[in-house]
């Protein structure tokens, strides 16, 4: 039996305004009238973030989920404002500029210059809890081999500035540009991953120990391991998705005999290509060299993950909720039916903010 980890998600979301549908800088103003501690301010003014407190099964994490995206939705709608849960805008850029007005994000701003532009862009982070931090290496370690399929399973921002970027994923397209970023290497241990840190900011590549933006890391807030491939989940399920399966696989890491993996130029190459290519497009098998669907990665990694799925009760859900993703396409594949259907990418905007209950 493998014990049931707590988790956690925090998701970033976009705020457009409702008539025009462009961001708009009002992440601020709705963050703040939630005195809630779980609300934040993010890097742009024209985003907003909700995490969530720690849970021990998906219905609970389904709820405070639920909670955040209410929340955050009926502020924005008190501003002109909608909540868009995609990694990139439709129309418009995110920016910044406007930098939020915090001082990290300003220092950031200044130091790094054109390069924060456009990082107004949004994602899904998982946070599992694991005894301490060796043990979140260990299972960074071991996440790192399934990054493409948990890219290619939250891809969600195939537009950006009123155009198809050819990408199931360009929010990973402009995430990237940060200094530390990607596919982390594999580390012997956690004073391995202090030592990098350390090295890093004396050398100014970063600023401080947050800005080290791997898909996979050590918390520096909590005893956790952080997942942070996916864009921001179109759907509360789309989320818990993601939330089981990281789960799963921490759980796996923390039983089994680690192992090297393929080098970490191919993880990389396989990460670039799940996110051009989205669940249904040709992507890299990292582990044989060979061509193959996201799909075939996605089934991959739950017959990895299978029997910790099933040993806390949620290969039942993750089964369902990828049948319905084989009918209806993931986010990407949706946003781009919406468009077919409309020709308009304001209703791709629209089909993609968070409802407001009682809104009609």
């Amino acid at each position: 039996m493998i014990a049931a980890l707590s988790m956690g998600v925090e998701e970033e979301y976009l705020v457009a305004d409702a008539v025009t549908r462009q961001p708009l800088a009002a992440g601020a103003a709705i963050v703040e009238q939630l005195s809630d501690v779980d609300f934040h301010r993010e890097f742009a003014a024209t985003q907003a973030e909700f995490a969530t407190p720690v849970c021990s099964d998906l219905a609970s994490l389904h709820r405070e989920l639920d909670r955040g995206r209410t929340a955050l939705a009926g502020a924005a709608r008190g501003h002109g404002a909608l909540l868009v849960a995609s990694g990139t805008p439709p129309l418009g850029r995110a920016g910044p500029p406007p930098v939020t007005a915090k001082p990290r994000y300003q220092n950031m701003a200044a130091v790094y210059g054109a390069l924060a532009e456009d990082q107004g862009v949004c994602g899904c982070h998982v946070h599992i809890g694991v005894p301490d931090a060796d043990h979140a290496i260990r299972a960074s370690n071991h996440v790192r081999l399934w990054l493409p399929a948990l890219l290619v399973l939250g891809a969600n921002s195939p537009f950006f500035d009123g155009r198809d970027t050819g990408h199931a994923s360009w929010r990973t397209a402009i995430w990237s540009r940060w200094p530390v970023c990607g596919v982390p290497p594999r580390f012997h241990g956690a004073a391995a991953y202090d030592d990098l840190v350390a090295r890093l900011i004396s050398a100014e590549v970063i600023t401080d120990p947050g800005m080290v933006y791997f898909y996979v890391r050590p918390s520096r807030h909590a005893p956790t391991v952080e997942v942070r491939v996916a864009d921001v989940a179109a759907t509360v399920e789309e989320a818990l998705l993601q939330a089981a399966l990281t789960r799963a696989l921490v759980s796996t890491a923390l039983v089994i005999t680690p192992r090297d993996g393929p080098p970490d130029v191919v993880l990389r190459i396989a990460c670039a290509r799940a996110a051009a290519a989205g669940l249904d497009g040709r992507c890299l098998d990292a582990a044989s060299g060979r061509p193959c669907t996201g799909w075939e990665l996605v089934e991959d990694l739950v017959a990895h993950v299978r029997p910790a799925l099933r040993d806390v009760g949620d290969l039942a859900f993750v089964e369902h909720c990828l049948a319905w993703l084989r009918k209806s396409g993931g986010g990407a594949a949706r946003q781009r039916q919406v468009l077919g259907e409309t020709g308009d990418l304001r209703a791709v905007v629209d089909r993609f903010s968070v409802p407001v209950p009682g809104s009609g």
